[in-house]
């Protein structure tokens, strides 16, 4: 009987792994070209109950966590190699596997918490995990897109030469895709101006920028 519970457990895996082949790359592409569309996609879905939710994309922390699986396989070879010269606690952390793909699901989640926050703040609403859920998920998929960008472009502009330059310029414009996409975000969701909100938008990037740069630095000299 558990031999069969364990099978069964093994097809409903294969199956959700074989259609994330699908849906990983068109959610991705839905969310690039219509980032609006895909909030507003996720607030319809947060109403909905059952199993059944997101039947047609991935649920957006899960596809945070593929967009920084699939990017990490493009940093395995740069990053052992870069190893050697960080601190004790990078080395420490790099040592896992599965702890590197956890921190850097953390890293890039900062920019959702912190989106998701700042409204929960903006709205009055108390920070509760239910009520932060629909704003946090609606973060995840802005991020999701923006955080494989950023990763491969970082690989590529420690690889050196040509990688080099295209590295910072994917950089750059995954910055001003991201900017964008908040700017429509805090001004739809909040109802601010167009200066204000490119005021919180630049802020919401600055926040995990800051964050991710001053956690780095410390991983690099403990």
């Amino acid at each position: 009987m558990d031999f069969l519970k364990i099978l069964k457990s093994f097809e409903d895996f294969v199956y959700e792994a074989l259609i994330w082949l699908i849906l990983l790359p068109r959610t991705l592409l839905r969310i690039v070209l219509r980032p609006r569309q895909m909030v507003a996609y996720v607030q319809a879905e947060q109403t909905r109950e059952g199993d059944d939710r997101y039947g047609d994309a991935i649920s957006p922390p899960l596809l945070l966590i593929l967009c920084v699986l699939v990017s990490h396989v493009f940093d395995l070879a740069l990053r052992k190699q870069a190893a050697q010269e960080m601190g004790t606690l990078a080395a420490e952390l790099l040592k896992s596997e599965q702890n590197l793909l956890l921190y850097r699901t953390m890293a890039f989640g900062i920019w959702s918490l912190a989106g998701a926050v700042w409204y929960m703040r903006h709205s009055r609403q108390p920070i509760h995990r239910v009520n932060l859920r629909s704003p946090f998920y609606e973060q995840c998929y802005l991020v999701a897109p923006f955080a494989m960008a950023m990763s491969i472009s970082t690989t590529f502009a420690l690889s050196g030469g040509l990688l080099s330059a295209f590295g910072v310029g994917l950089a750059l414009l995954a910055l001003l895709w991201f900017f964008v996409a908040e700017w429509h975000w805090v001004r739809e969701r909040a109802g601010l101006g167009a200066g204000r909100s490119a005021v919180v938008a630049g802020g919401l990037v600055l926040v995990g920028l800051v964050a991710n740069t001053g956690l780095g630095y410390l991983l690099r000299h403990l």
